[in-house]
């Protein structure tokens, strides 16, 4: 939102072209291509930046000065090395068994080649994909989108998950400064992107003035800025912030990827970010370079992202695990801050180095004890974590180097295929025996193992200046009690021995041997004791870690049941449709099955038959099936995805806004019907307009459909007692104020009528509140209409109190009442969306 304030036309047309917008960001149809299953807390995840991966294809390699294959000199760094989407597929083993189950790939669009230095002929900045010069075809340094999908479909295959780097805000560098026109032809970005109305031309951010400043300005501020010379897109302009998220749903509708990484995440408004997310319809995490975690935070829940990148708990890590600083002023104070994320602190996604920052290695001074530990600690502790490449491989930074200052982009992203000036390969970092590598392999395996650590809520138990211990435990379900215990120690030598005393909401029992899960032969009794009453002792060496936990008994499943065949999908009604198939087999035995709708898990069952409901009608869906057993190992997506198409028929879609209710449920019955549903009725779900829940309800042969709303717990909006009644379409309910079409932004429209002694090209002004009580402001200055009523629409936010009397001009021909005395200023509270309020001016103060 620009800080500017726009005549009265212009915000009629801004509404309107929001609405449009707003309209076009339907769900989306159902995909070509399916996900495996959308990146949750199950998953852990390799971070490949293409370029710096591995070269499969060299006939896609960039040619003459875009490409460098050394890496001797920090400039090196800067140029393309030859990474694609098919060096990718042939190393999928590589990652697969070192235990992971997702990829993070570099962003897939088309780049721009060059930087504005020399007149458009600098430096490569195509390698990293972060500046884009067509985000609707794919890198052709990379591959073709064919190959993209090939990527996708391979990873699939072997059951890992692919996600895609995205950056809908900051596109590439097209316009300098403050231009509105491209200085240099060749920077232009492909139509439709080549429009500069569609970004805004403020000038760079200035960090200075908004860096540990967490205002609503300095993120208004953010928003509004470019960064680094990237054009920043302005999403009040409906068709730029359409065609972006179309440009990125795309890809996903095409390939099947599986999650969006969102770069530069607190540049966007969260609730932009969650309206792309829905759109894509798989989880996003994006990226707050912030160690706030209540700003961060800001981010992640309902309408927003499904989680986001831990800044908060990276800092922490760096300096409690790679300096040895104490946990009690790191760690401890990070989680302290988790009940910002509202019960989401699972979504969080860890890491201890990324593209840009220092290898951890390198910040450790070398010291891979250190390196291990930490790992050990983000795939122990709650969120999920995420490994760059090579991390494996014990190698820091290029050359011993280290970077200071802003971004770490150039030692850190060296290549795992070495070459020489010529490109000639030198060495691959692709080896398996390492030490880290199998490590890592084993903190994947345990992960996997134990559901506590990838879903169970996590409490302390200790913290020191060198020691620190928590306990994930599972809460509810199958694995209630599911407990394990981890313990860090940061100290530089020496042993620790302490006894702790386990959570009090531990069911673990004296007696229980718990067993260090990095090392079989370490074990500990829990023995009676301590404040809780049971405690164990732990005795832990330098820079290391345990991970204690009861041993499942017998040998564990890892092997999971066969792909589910002969799906079948057939419509059972105009909102519902059958979806059969043929039993798979494990060897140990099939539990149940999950069932997709479109890539999203809609449901599950432990028989070969499934009926999906709550359907629109006249719509295509997609759907697969997976099989899992009892230790919870899934199998493969059945394939091809299976389509039916419901019948045709109306329906009812509301969008519904109650600020009292924090849940909404519709109870109606259709017309022609006495029979209602049963009360509650049926939960209305988020939106992609913040505040508004809705529901699509189908009417089958009905016209319309009568109905109230409650909250679930006995409180009714049933318009007076006269319920709402709905014809088939569209419409909005705001706080008991029912229009049609979709929800308009928060405004008031005043219809003003004047005494006739009014003259007859006025002017006439509203002021109030909301413009410092001036009597002439031009932005708040009336139109007449041909009916000589005059109008203006004001865009307050629901729930604003206003205050505000007409004026012509001044004060001296304010309005009064009819006797001439003054009048009181009128009042007004928006309930939300768009709504109107009829005023008549009694006399003006100067006749």
């Amino acid at each position: 939102m620009r800080p500017t304030k726009r005549i009265t036309w212009l915000l009629i047309a801004a509404l309107f072209l929001s609405i449009c917008a707003n309209v076009l960001l339907l769900p989306p149809k159902p995909a070509q291509a399916a996900s495996i299953g959308t990146v949750d807390e199950n998953d852990t995840i390799y971070q490949i930046m293409v370029d710096r991966f591995h070269d499969g294809d060299p006939t896609n390699n960039a040619t003459g000065a875009a490409i460098r294959y050394g890496e001797n000199s920090e400039d090196d760094f800067r140029y393309m090395k030859g990474g694609d989407w098919q060096g990718v597929i042939d190393k999928l083993s590589y990652i697969k068994n070192m235990g992971y189950t997702a990829i993070w790939i570099s962003p897939v669009a088309e780049p721009q080649l060059t930087s504005r230095d020399n007149n458009g002929s600098g430096k490569n900045t195509a390698y990293h994909g972060y500046n884009v010069k067509d985000p609707n075809s794919a890198n052709p340094y990379f591959g073709t989108k064919e190959k993209l999908k090939e990527l996708v479909d391979s990873a699939h295959a072997l059951g890992i998950k692919v996600i895609i780097d995205v950056v809908p805000n900051h596109v590439g560098d097209y316009m300098l400064g403050t231009q509105a026109y491209y200085d240099i032809p060749s920077l232009q970005p492909a139509a439709p992107f080549n429009n500069p109305s569609w970004y805004h031309h403020n000038g760079d951010i200035d960090w200075s003035l908004v860096d540990g400043v967490y205002t609503q300005a300095a993120q208004d501020y953010m928003e509004n800025h470019d960064l680094a010379g990237l054009d920043d897109i302005d999403f009040d302009v409906p068709a730029a912030k359409q065609a972006i998220f179309d440009s990125i749903k795309n890809w996903f509708t095409y390939t099947g990827a599986d999650g969006a990484r969102v770069d530069a995440a607190k540049l966007m408004k969260p609730t932009d970010i969650g309206a792309l997310q829905n759109y894509l319809g798989v989880n996003t995490f994006g990226e707050n370079f912030d160690g706030n975690a209540e700003f961060v935070s800001r981010w992640v829940g309902p309408n927003k992202e499904w989680g986001m990148l831990d800044f908060p708990l990276f800092f922490s890590v760096l300096n409690s695990f790679a300096y040895g600083q104490s946990f009690d002023s790191h760690v401890k104070n990070t989680f302290a801050q988790d009940s910002y994320y509202g019960g989401n602190e699972n979504h969080m996604v860890t890491f201890i180095d990324n593209h840009d920052r220092n290898r951890f290695l390198t910040e450790a001074g070398g010291n891979v004890q250190k390196l291990q530990n930490a790992l050990t600690f983000i795939f122990a502790a709650r969120g999920l974590p995420v490994v760059f490449q090579g991390t494996e491989q014990n190698k820091g930074n290029g050359n011993g180097q280290i970077i200071t200052g802003g971004i770490a982009d150039t030692w850190n992203r060296w290549s795992m295929v070495k070459r020489d000036a010529s490109g000639n390969v030198i060495q691959n970092y692709f080896n398996e025996n390492t030490d880290t590598y199998q490590y890592v392999a084993k903190l994947n395996q345990i992960r996997k193992i134990y559901e506590a650590l990838r879903k169970g809520k996590q409490r302390e138990m200790w913290s020191a200046q060198n020691l620190y211990a928590f306990s994930r435990r599972i809460d509810s379900g199958s694995q209630t009690g599911q407990e394990v215990v981890a313990v860090f120690s940061n100290a530089s030598s020496g042993t620790q021995t302490v006894t702790m005393p386990l959570r009090a909401e531990s069911t673990l029992t004296a007696g229980t041997i718990l067993t260090n899960q990095l090392n079989p032969s370490d074990t500990v009794t829990v023995q009676t004791g301590g404040v809780t009453g049971k405690q164990i002792t732990v005795s832990i060496g330098a820079n290391s870690a345990k991970l204690y936990a009861k041993a499942l008994s017998g040998p564990v499943d890892t092997i999971a049941p066969s792909v589910p065949t002969g799906v079948t999908a057939v419509a059972a009604g105009a909102t519902s449709i059958q979806v059969n198939w043929t039993a798979s087999t494990d060897n140990v035995g099939v539990t149940g099955y999950e069932v997709y709708r479109n890539g999203v898990k809609v449901g599950q069952t432990a028989s070969t038959s499934y009926t999906d409901t709550g359907l629109a009608p006249a719509t295509e869906y997609a759907y697969t099936v997976k099989a899992y057993d009892a230790a919870g190992n899934l199998s493969g997506f059945s394939a091809p995805p299976v389509l039916a198409t419901t019948p045709a028929g109306g329906s009812v879609t509301i969008y519904y806004k109650n600020t009292a209710y924090a849940n909404a449920y519709i109870h109606y019955k259709l017309d022609g019907s006495t029979t209602w549903t049963t009360p509650p009725g049926t939960a209305l779900q988020e939106s992609s307009y913040a505040g508004y829940k809705s529901a699509t309800i189908p009417l089958g042969n009905a016209s319309g459909l009568t109905a109230a709303f409650n909250n679930g717990s006995g409180a009714w909006d049933n318009n007076g007692g006269a319920d709402y009644h709905f014809d088939s379409g569209v419409w909005s309910l705001v706080n008991g104020s029912k229009t049609a079409g979709v929800p308009q932004p928060d405004s008031v429209t005043l219809q003003v009528s004047v005494p006739a002694s009014t003259p007859a090209n006025g002017p006439v002004y509203v002021s109030g509140t909301f413009n410092s009580w001036n009597p002439a402001d031009p932005a708040y200055q009336l139109t007449k209409g041909t009916d000589g009523v005059y109008a203006i629409t004001l865009s307050l936010p629901a729930g604003t109190a206003a205050s505000y009397k007409l004026t012509r001009g001044s004060w001296a021909t304010v309005e009064v009442n009819a006797n001439g005395t003054d009048l009181a200023n009128r009042t007004l509270t928006p309930s939300g969306g768009a709504q109107s309020i009829s005023v008549t001016v009694q006399r003006w103060k100067d006749q």
